[in-house]
């Protein structure tokens, strides 16, 4: 587990990861959001920088939307119209995002990051009781 000089050696590490890769897949499955939880996770204990954590995080998030594509083809529900528009803007999106995360400082990006998962943490807690509320009177 523990080499000599204190640190753990590669397979311990290894399966560390594996079982934070699963647990996040499973949150993020469950729609806790598990991009977030992602991105503190290898900024914090793996040291990966900001910008690098949310490129991996946006592999994940690829690997994930191809599974889920995959699902849905099979079972019809896709509207060509809108998948037209979500592509565009969100291509644009990333371009932009992109551009300015290459002009911008790694700090201010963390902060900028941490602020947004603050705001839509504290959103989804909110929203949560009125979709609970709105579907007792509905149903």
């Amino acid at each position: 587990m523990q080499g000599k000089d204190g640190a753990f050696d590669g397979g311990f590490m290894f399966f560390i990861d594996f079982i934070m890769g699963i647990l996040i897949s499973v949150l993020a499955g469950l729609g806790v959001g598990g991009g977030g939880l992602l991105v503190i996770y290898l900024t914090m204990a793996k040291d990966i920088p900001q910008i690098g954590a949310q490129g991996i995080n946006l592999l994940f998030f690829v690997a994930a939307g191809a599974a889920s594509l995959i699902i849905h083809i099979k079972k019809r529900k896709l509207e060509l119209r809108k998948i037209i528009v979500m592509i565009t803007f969100g291509s644009a999106g990333a371009v932009s995002g992109s551009l300015i995360a290459s002009f911008s400082d790694g700090e201010i990006i963390k902060k900028v990051f941490g602020g947004f998962l603050l705001v839509s943490g504290l959103i989804e807690l909110f929203a949560k009781k009125e979709k609970t509320e709105n579907s007792k009177k509905n149903g």
